[in-house]
């Protein structure tokens, strides 16, 4: 279907190419713009991307195709896409009012163990029906994410998918350099387990910090950075901190393994790594900064006085989500300790809080 342009600017109540009602602006990239729209054609909102001109049409259209193939639960689906006379592609999705799963980062910018494992899980299962049908997503990132209507993680954004007519590695026309796998890097392509590399870096970054990556490729640039992505050193379990299980650091690091053979060889065998994991708590924190616990009967908190010698305090507390009531830890709690006791007795806490072993 070919549309007349719309009269620029495009802007908020704009009818754009004769039937889209713009509601107001959700995203903004180099590749154009995205907008909640009304369809007054049949009265439906979407999620309506808009893609400038300077690639080719069909590499335009690719991910609307790609998007519209599949119904899935866990993979955010195209429902129509136009070519405009002045060049745009417009793509109707679905719309998510919740957004991508970003949003749910606390004010440290790192999501709760649960929250992660379980997104984690449900993006694993929409790769797993893309990679049966030979598509390798390559764009996975915590901002393509996002929240369904019952809380449900959905993969998003086909811009720069590949499509393999038997399941070998095919060369992508683009790929995002924070989580490109070393032998993307090398010109060998990708498939399936350089989707399962991305997907262990995104879940790096759920469970540390969002910002984490981005962090250390400023800190490096870009080809020290790749080259400790090649040999295995760019992330390691020194970084994540002692409330996330060690079952949970081994798995992200084998789905990162720069190695292809060792890591998770498909997107079910890794999804059925992480759903045999269970913890009976977890760990945030409130708009201090400051780590919060909880499980199903209680919250945790800690206090930690400092010392320049060996007069450090850890005091350990515990508030029963019934009554109210807070009470001290006391096997959690002392008084007159090295600054490295002290940090060994919290990370003993934190760590206990996760395995259910803090009473």
């Amino acid at each position: 279907m070919n549309l007349v342009p719309a009269t620029l600017p495009i802007s908020q109540g704009t009818t754009f190419y004769n039937k889209y009602k713009l509601v107001r602006r959700v995203g903004q990239g180099a590749f154009g713009e995205v907008w909640l729209a009304h369809d007054q054609a049949v009265n439906q909102e979407y999620a309506i991307k808009i893609l400038n001109t300077g690639i080719g049409v069909d590499q335009r259209l690719r991910e609307a195709q790609v998007g519209h193939a599949f119904e899935h639960n866990n993979l955010v689906r195209v429902h129509q896409a136009d070519v405009a006379t002045d060049g745009k592609v417009i793509i109707a999705m679905d719309y998510f009012p919740d957004g991508a799963i970003t949003t749910l980062a606390n004010p440290s910018n790192f999501l709760s163990l649960p929250t992660a494992i379980r997104a984690t899980i449900d993006m694993l299962q929409g790769l797993e029906h893309l990679h049966l049908n030979n598509f390798f997503h390559n764009d996975i990132k915590p901002q393509n994410i996002l929240l369904g209507s019952q809380g449900q993680a959905k993969l998003s954004d086909y811009g720069i998918v590949g499509v393999s007519a038997d399941g070998t590695a095919v060369q992508p026309c683009s790929w995002y350099v924070l989580h490109a796998a070393p032998e993307t890097v090398a010109g060998n392509g990708i498939e399936v387990r350089t989707d399962v590399f991305q997907t262990g870096l995104t879940l790096f970054r759920l469970l540390i910090g969002l910002g984490t990556l981005e962090a250390k490729y400023s800190a490096l640039g870009g080809a020290a950075y790749a080259a400790a992505l090649a040999d295995g050193t760019l992330i390691s379990r020194a970084d994540f901190p002692p409330f996330i299980p060690t079952s949970v650091c081994r798995a992200v690091l084998k789905s990162v393994d720069p190695n292809p053979t060792k890591r998770f060889q498909s997107a079910l065998e890794m999804r059925r790594a992480l759903e045999k994991l269970a913890f009976a708590g977890s760990w945030t924190t409130d708009n201090a900064g400051a780590l919060i616990g909880e499980d199903t009967r209680y919250t945790y908190r800690y206090e930690h006085m400092p010392a320049l010698v060996s007069n450090a305090s850890v005091t350990a507390f515990k508030t029963n989500k019934a009554s109210g009531r807070e009470t001290r830890i006391s096997k959690f709690s002392k008084k007159h300790i090295k600054n490295s006791e002290a940090k060994r007795l919290i990370a003993s806490f934190l760590k206990a809080v996760v395995d259910g072993k803090a009473f």
